[in-house]
């Protein structure tokens, strides 16, 4: 939980520097340094899911549910990247061993702990995906706004 609490709101700042969150995210409070927004939201977001859940194994369901499509998903794109920078194999940028079967060792792996809470749990894999689901329509209603404006 701790490295959540470090790691979410700084999360939530990169994307608004990044143009994918609203501004008001890199709000910060300018004698300590706090995200005030982003660190707000966060905790907002983990009271909401405690009405949701009242044992601690539900809320760890909950949250290792999205976590799992989540490292999935951000897995997954190093696939996208290699073929975007295919130009710059050889040049020692960067390198992976035993590329590709360690990012497809680390997504199955994932999607086996998702798909393991859907079976013992499909009440909060359910939720966990209305909440993605929802999460990511918003994204992409952001990004409509954001290119008309």
């Amino acid at each position: 939980m701790n490295v959540l609490l470090l790691s979410n709101p700084r999360v939530m700042y990169a994307m608004s520097e990044d143009g994918i969150l609203p501004s008001a995210f890199r709000k910060k409070d300018e004698k300590r340094g706090v995200l005030t927004v982003s660190l707000t939201v966060f905790a907002a977001i983990c009271i909401i899911v405690l009405f949701f859940a009242d044992k601690f194994n539900e809320i760890l369901s909950f949250t290792i549910f999205l976590d799992s499509i989540g490292m999935a998903t951000s897995a997954a794109t190093i696939f996208i990247l290699r073929k975007r920078t295919k130009h710059l194999d050889g040049t020692g940028i960067y390198s992976m061993k035993a590329y590709p079967i360690l990012p497809v060792i680390f997504i199955l792996a994932y999607l086996f702990v998702g798909t393991v809470i859907a079976i013992t749990d499909p009440r909060f894999a359910l939720i966990g995906t209305g909440v993605f689901l929802a999460f990511l329509a918003l994204y992409f209603i952001a990004q409509k706004f954001k290119h008309k404006a």
